[in-house]
């Protein structure tokens, strides 16, 4: 259940965060709907802005992967106890983080923009020869490199994504993420200024927020359970190792 609201939350904060990814995006978005459209019956557009998304999600999806990847190989190598519960605490921490952002307007999770700093600047001059993107094979390209820009909302999710323990839970979270964002993505491209007016009205990021917030301390209910079961228990412990014990001792 736990990864499945998760997921969920991903996919709210995608669709709740759609305002801050057309401030990053909208400009190319709007440009991929001009690009290409003429004489080509209206389709080009869609097809470059079909082509820049599954480009940029699957940018999304990797990312999850990787960094779920390495906290996983990084828990296995310290071989910790309560790896799950801790990880899972973790995540509930990010949402409330995430909700307290989208509901308050909070800037405090913008600062990790700046871990990506350096990685863009080596992607930066590689995107630029792809715009305007003159073929939806650009237009894939272009969205592949975008979606590396530094963004602090994408990489408050890539550290729900680092923390829920395999590659492919990682990349599931940041896939709902990128298809939240789509609605707007989309809507820029092909609809172009009337599909601003959507942009994040403050009623639907406060309540946005508010349901993020609960799907984190609802994520944490497990995780702090236990620790309550262990310290209620505390010989449980002892009791297993008296089992151990007594099977390894003499026998006859």
């Amino acid at each position: 259940m736990g990864a499945e609201i998760t997921l969920l939350a991903a996919f709210v904060a995608g669709l709740a965060g759609s305002a801050h990814c057309l401030g990053m995006c909208g400009g190319i978005a709007g440009a991929l709907g001009m690009a290409g459209g003429a004489g080509q019956g209206g389709l080009r557009p869609g097809i470059n802005a079909l082509a820049y998304n599954l480009g940029r999600i699957g940018s999304y999806a990797l990312i999850g992967a990787l960094a779920a990847g390495l906290v996983a190989l990084g828990g296995a190598a310290l071989s910790l106890s309560h790896w799950g519960g801790a990880l899972r605490l973790a995540t509930a921490l990010i949402l409330i983080a995430i909700g307290v952002q989208l509901a308050f307007n909070w800037a405090g999770l913008r600062r990790i923009e700046a871990l990506g700093g350096r990685v863009w600047q080596r992607l930066a001059p590689l995107a630029r020869r792809f715009m305007p993107p003159r073929t939806p094979f650009h237009a894939l390209a272009l969205g592949a490199l975008w979606g590396w820009l530094p963004c602090g909302l994408v990489y408050t999710l890539v550290l729900a994504a680092a923390v829920s323990g395999n590659p492919a839970t990682g990349a599931g979270i940041m896939l709902a993420f990128g298809l939240g964002t789509l609605p707007a993505m989309t809507g820029t491209t092909l609809l172009g200024r009337q599909f601003s007016r959507l942009r994040g009205h403050p009623a639907f990021r406060r309540g946005a927020g508010a349901l993020m917030i609960i799907f984190g301390l609802w994520t944490a209910v497990m995780p702090l359970g236990h620790l309550n079961h262990d310290h209620d228990h505390p010989d449980h412990g002892h009791d297993h190792m008296a089992v151990l014990v007594a099977d390894t001792g003499p026998r006859g």
